[in-house]
């Protein structure tokens, strides 16, 4: 009951909420990132007429960001729960057909993941994942719907592998590039990296406003950014 009672803290957190050159950056310490910033930068949402679709990538540092500073979780819980899902990629989705009367239909989602090399990877059967992998999501899944009602309950998890075919992290939100989330063989969301929230901001040498770590140059005065010292 206690293991449930802090999944549904962590999930709690959860927010639906509703680009750029890759060049020298500094990646702030975990303790620096505003959670709000990540969980923006892990969701991707796409709207069209009543056709709603969303994907929200929960990287494994997400469970120490949800709930840095609380006495609520023992230490040793989310060292627990990062080892469990290391070496793997979760993705969250929705994906719903919603009507005037506030319902919503759930429509078929197929997933695949597309590497920055263009590699795409299927997601991995349920069934040929570790037991601990598989008891984590099944307490994930009612604490969604506990704490997101209708949107809770539309929400499907998919799983690939965190290594690509030649050994490489196909997604980290610290590491440079990008991977792409292939919704339906159709619909491409694509995530940039690293996270923006995960960068500290660099400063416009005109005005030394802090500004995207991601961003190479002022989008106002046109002069390149600078590292903080």
């Amino acid at each position: 009951m206690k293991q449930y009672i802090i999944i549904t803290l962590l999930v709690g957190l959860f927010t639906i909420s509703f680009a750029f050159a890759q060049q020298e950056v500094n990646i702030k310490k975990l303790e620096e990132v505003d959670i709000s910033a990540f969980i923006k930068d892990v969701q991707v949402i796409k709207k069209e007429g009543d056709n709603f679709k969303m994907v929200w990538w929960i990287p494994n540092q997400y469970w120490k960001l949800a709930m840095q500073g609380s006495e609520l979780v023992p230490a040793n819980f989310l060292n627990d729960i990062e080892d469990i899902f290391k070496g793997y990629i979760l993705i969250g989705t929705i994906h719903t057909e919603l009507n005037i009367y506030g319902g919503m239909r759930k429509k078929p989602t197929q997933l695949q993941l597309k590497d920055a090399e263009g590699t795409i990877y299927d997601e991995l059967d349920q069934e040929t994942l570790p037991s601990e992998y598989i008891s984590m999501l099944n307490q994930i899944k009612p604490a969604m719907e506990n704490t997101l009602g209708q949107f809770g309950k539309q929400i499907r998890f998919h799983v690939f592998n965190e290594k690509s075919k030649d050994g490489k992290t196909i997604a980290s939100p610290t590491q440079t590039g990008k991977f792409t989330v292939v919704f339906n063989t159709e619909t491409q969301f694509v995530f940039r990296l690293p996270l923006s929230s995960m960068v500290e901001e660099k400063q416009c040498p005109v005005d030394n406003e802090l500004l995207n770590g991601n961003w190479e140059y002022c989008p106002w005065h046109g002069k390149k950014l600078t590292l903080q010292n």
